[in-house]
């Protein structure tokens, strides 16, 4: 819940003792030069957010990659029709670099556009030694979905707020089973994670030499806010007009989705407990986007400055919103409303505002307070549990 500043405007109260009546006075302007007025300091921070994006994808925007190590193979499917086996690396795809998932997607991509023969030549890398192989064109598609890699389950993230956070993982935690169910592979662990949404996982969790079980829900979403290390990282730069136009989508998506929540927690108001956050939580976010390098830094910074324009255009009186919409109806009344019926309307939207303010507080409060009951609880379970040696994990460890 970010709030910004205020700017105070000769003559902006109708019972301030300072106003004098001058035409350059705010009240004494029309109704739809005030509704401008007061609209353009969120349009100013939507710009700002736009500008913010334009400079991150000049510069370039780190993407995360992993190498296209194979994992499992799958009985009757493509991938092993072709030859293809664990532990093979993909090379080089119809004379494509592939020897990164990306690189693999863009290949792929290239393949299925293209036309040519009924076969393209797939490289892999099998024991230090190159072996050559043939991938039906009509089946590269397919080939995407099916292949698995050896990504492992180590934990490279976090995110603050959601059920692997408040239940105390860390990053570099592996998760060896969940409910029971060996997990070797991202993938294995990802489609386990997808197939229960709004459920209890128990999960197995190897931490350094030991091992414990937690508890995680995940969200009615089917998430629990956890991501990859990240082993090798591609920066893609645009150039200026593209990058321009990236920008334009970049700040619109992240203003339909700030409006789509909104929308959510009028429709399903028990989500609000779960969403809602206030500057704690931005400080911790700002801390690991930091981390994580200056591009996404720069990209939460150009995310909060949206979410300043959504919520200070929200109808809700005291905010822009609130202001334009009363511009907006003395436009449609002809008169404005009665400085009864503003001080009435200004003290509802006070009330909602301050109730936001202290319950987005006490939503973070209870955020930290529930990732350190749980890591204190993990802690002490770790004092009396099994070394993880004694354990196996999925890739035989």
């Amino acid at each position: 819940l970010p709030l910004g500043g205020f700017v105070r405007m000769a003559g902006d109260s109708p019972d301030s003792q300072d106003r004098q009546g001058q035409p350059h006075e705010f009240l004494s302007k029309p109704w739809w030069v005030r509704a401008l007025i007061t609209a353009a300091g969120p349009i100013a921070n939507l710009i700002l957010a736009f500008l913010i994006n334009v400079v991150v994808y000049v510069i370039g925007v780190r993407t995360p990659d992993f190498p296209s190590v194979v994992g499992r193979v799958s009985p009757h499917s493509i991938v092993e029709s072709i030859g293809v086996r664990e532990w093979d690396r993909i090379a080089v795809l119809d004379g494509r670099p592939a020897g990164t998932m990306r690189q693999l997607a863009l290949a792929i991509d290239h393949v299925v556009g293209a036309k040519g023969p009924e076969y393209v030549p797939l490289t892999v890398s099998r024991h230090g030694k190159e072996v050559a192989l043939r991938v039906p064109r009509r089946d590269a598609a397919r080939l995407a979905g099916e292949l698995d890699w050896k990504t492992g389950t180590v934990i490279g993230r976090v995110f603050v707020g959601l059920p692997a956070y408040q239940a105390g993982l860390r990053e570099g935690d592996e998760i060896v089973s969940v409910n029971g169910e060996r997990v070797g592979t991202w993938s294995e662990l990802s489609a386990r994670i997808r197939r229960s949404p709004d459920t209890p996982l128990d999960l197995k969790v190897r931490r350094g030499s030991q091992m414990f079980l937690v508890t995680v829900k995940t969200t009615p979403d089917s998430v629990i806010g956890i991501s990859l290390p990240e082993t090798i990282t591609v920066v893609e730069r645009f150039p200026l007009p593209q990058a321009a136009w990236l920008g334009v989508r970049q700040t619109l998506y992240a203003a339909g989705q700030i409006y789509s929540g909104l929308w959510s927690f009028v429709t399903n108001p028990i989500r609000l407990s779960s969403s809602v956050a206030g500057p704690i939580a931005i400080a911790q976010v700002a801390r690991d986007q930091a981390r994580s390098g200056w591009d996404q830094l720069l990209s939460f910074a150009s995310f909060i400055s949206v979410a300043l324009m959504a919520m200070n255009l929200l109808p809700i009186p005291i905010l822009d919103g609130g202001h334009v919409l009363f511009a907006l109806l003395e436009g449609i009344r002809r008169k404005p409303l009665s400085l009864k019926t503003q001080a009435a309307f200004q003290r509802v939207g006070l009330a909602v505002l301050g109730g936001l303010v202290i319950f987005s507080f006490a939503n973070d409060l209870t955020r930290v307070s529930k990732r350190w009951r749980a890591e204190e609880d993990i802690n002490r379970r770790l004092h009396h549990n099994t070394p993880a040696d004694t354990v196996p994990s999925p890739d035989g460890r």
